[in-house]
């Protein structure tokens, strides 16, 4: 099943899901909300300590190509908020890949 997308594009809905939990990896942090209703939901915020303008744009195109792989591991009505570390601009896609899977299994385990 592969669940309805959406984005968390809101200010307060930013601050409503980072007031939750969260979970990091090396490269990113996950901070995420259960108790949405329908679809799955993500957010991005890649601030400038990452890198210039083409650097940030690359690693958001790269973690939206995660999730989209991987939302179906999400529970319904999941909220994310994905956070690059400076850090994110020198992973390759697969290093991402697998950071986004293991998270999303971790926050899947705890629905």
């Amino acid at each position: 099943m592969n669940p309805t997308l959406g984005r968390v594009r809101k200010h307060s809905e930013f601050l409503e899901v980072c007031r939750g939990p969260r979970t990091a990896s090396p490269h990113l942090v996950f901070h995420y909300s259960l108790s949405f209703g329908t679809g799955v939901n993500f957010g991005f915020s890649v601030p400038k300590a990452v890198g210039c303008a083409v650097e940030r744009n690359k690693v958001k195109r790269r973690l939206r190509a995660c999730c989209r792989d991987l939302a179906g591991s999400l529970p319904e009505g999941a909220r994310v908020v994905l956070r690059a570390r400076p850090s994110a601009a020198a992973a390759g896609f697969w290093d991402l890949h697998s950071e986004v899977k293991g998270a999303f299994l971790k926050i899947a385990s705890e629905a």
